[in-house]
């Protein structure tokens, strides 16, 4: 009897989940949400998979709202299926239950992680919410904040969220909160 592959273990367990395969990665929508699963090989560390989702109907907003930088998509953070299982990131390598593994690890945990990220309420905690202030690198983060603010109709708060860029972000991330603030009608700055 042959052992499964890293590929065809996933492929066991997130088809029945409604997921498909493009390549090393799988991906499914539920609603406006489109969640994926990644597979990340290292010749060094081994293999383990990444968890993301986004949400597309925001990332849509976005595109319209900065509408003059075609290259523009909403900043996404992915999450290593050990970090999701215990907090540590977790590789597998040269272990032959490597894939039996992976793909348990994915049955037992992935729904889990994308249910708590399928409302708007979930995507703008995650975002932040309950932050003030803007974290330093949070720029991206900042603009998915009040964008789902925006559709969760809370625009003083979508624009609150977007009021005091800080000074050390990049040029690049500064004029897509500008556009931002202005598509979503918020009063000038003083």
């Amino acid at each position: 009897m042959t052992r499964k592959s890293y590929l065809a273990a996933l492929d066991e367990v997130l088809k029945p989940m409604g997921f498909t395969r493009h390549g090393k990665e799988w991906s499914r929508r539920i609603g406006t949400v489109v969640e994926q699963v990644g597979l990340q090989v290292s010749s060094i560390a081994g293999t383990t998979a990444n968890l993301w989702s986004y949400d597309a109907e925001t990332d849509d907003l976005l595109k319209k709202a900065v509408a003059w930088n075609p290259q523009v998509s909403m900043a996404l953070t992915s999450w290593r299926i050990g970090t999701v299982m215990n907090g540590y990131d977790r590789w597998w390598k040269n272990d032959p239950n490597g894939p039996a593994e992976l793909a348990e690890a994915i049955r037992l945990h992935a729904q889990p992680f994308f249910e708590g990220r399928r409302s708007l309420e979930d995507q703008a905690r995650l975002f932040g919410r309950a932050e003030p202030r803007w974290t330093s690198g949070g720029t991206g983060s900042r603009i998915n904040l009040a964008l789902t603010l925006y559709r969760m109709g809370e625009v003083e708060e979508a624009c609150a969220a977007l009021a005091t860029p800080p000074k050390t972000a990049p040029a690049s991330a500064l004029a897509v909160a500008e556009s931002v603030r202005k598509w979503l009608g918020c009063p000038p700055r003083s």
